[in-house]
C-alpha cells in the first residue's frame, strides 16, 4: 500500500519522468501545453538538477555512494548523512575533489506518465504556482 511521505502543506517530492505523478511526487509535463507548464518545467529541472547535481558529487567523494547500499534503510541514512556531513568538513578545509564533468544529468526514460490523480494534480499546482 502506497503512504503519502510528505503531509499536504505544499511540500513535494520531486521525480523525472521515469517516476509515476502522484499528489506528492510530481513530475515534468511530457508536452507542455500552456505558459503555466512551461515555466512549471523550468523550475522543475533548475530544482532537480541542483539536487542531482548534490548527489552527484557526494557520489564522486565517497564510493560507498555508487552502488546500493545493503544495509538496514536507517543504517543508510545514517551512511549517507556521515557522508554529506564529511564533505562539509572537506569543504572547510578546501580538500580537493578529482575533477570531473558533474554538469551533465543522466538520462532518463521519458515514457512513464503516472496515474489520473497525479496527473491531475500535477495541473492544479503547475496553474497556481507558476
Amino acid at each position: 500500500m502506497e503512504q503519502n511521505v510528505v503531509d499536504d502543506q505544499h511540500q513535494y517530492l520531486l521525480g523525472d519522468s521515469g517516476y509515476p505523478c502522484k499528489r506528492w511526487l510530481l513530475t515534468p509535463f511530457m508536452n507542455p501545453a500552456d505558459e503555466h507548464q512551461l515555466i512549471y518545467n523550468r523550475a522543475h529541472k533548475r530544482t532537480r538538477s541542483v539536487v542531482e547535481r548534490s548527489i552527484g558529487i557526494l557520489k564522486r567523494r565517497w564510493a560507498i555512494l555508487h552502488n546500493e547500499i545493503r544495509l538496514h534503510p536507517l543504517k543508510s541514512c545514517k551512511v549517507i548523512l556521515s557522508c554529506a556531513v564529511l564533505h562539509n568538513i572537506c569543504n572547510m578545509r578546501n580538500l580537493p575533489m578529482d575533477p570531473l564533468d558533474i554538469d551533465a544529468l543522466p538520462d532518463h526514460p521519458e515514457n512513464y506518465h503516472g496515474n489520473e490523480d497525479g496527473l491531475r494534480y500535477r495541473n492544479v499546482v503547475a496553474n497556481t504556482f507558476f
